[in-house]
């Protein structure tokens, strides 16, 4: 469990209400991991929403096939930004890996849990889904430059 307090300073949590929070805080855990850590795996299943708190994580992009870039950098995450948001998007399976860059900390959230929530209570569902998506947008930004570098 984390204090609702710790979730609210975040842009992701910020616009929730203390009930909201309350019921988040109750199926996360704070957790640390050191330098080159796998936070998550590519094609595994998605059991987790991290919210970063500190130190910056890569994503991974190792698939494709014969004639991909192996191992490609698809995205960073930075301080109060989330990751394993494929946890909430069906078929629940992470697309890219996360390796943290330094020693990082997270707040984990129980994806399964939060979708369970997120059942329960559709304004919560709706707030965390459009930030989801907001999140999911930014991360395609990034892929989109990272492509038009690439074809330069």
């Amino acid at each position: 469990m984390v204090s609702p307090e710790l979730l609210r300073r975040y842009p992701f949590f910020a616009l929730l209400t203390e009930d909201q929070l309350k019921a988040i805080s109750m199926i996360a855990d704070e957790k640390t991991y050191p330098k080159d850590t796998l936070l998550v795996k590519e094609d595994t299943a998605a059991e987790k929403l991290m919210l970063l708190i500190e130190g910056d994580v890569d994503l991974i992009y190792s698939g494709g096939g014969e004639g991909a870039i192996v191992n490609a950098l698809v995205g960073s995450i930075a301080p109060g930004e989330v990751l394993g948001v494929s946890s909430l998007i069906e078929p629940y399976a992470y697309i890219s890996s996360a390796r943290a860059t330094q020693d990082v900390r997270v707040v984990e959230i129980d994806g399964k849990a939060l979708r369970a929530l997120m059942e329960i209570d559709p304004k919560l569902g709706y707030r965390v889904m459009c930030n989801t998506a907001a999140a999911v947008l930014e991360r395609l930004k990034y892929t989109q430059v990272e492509l038009a570098a690439a074809r330069a």
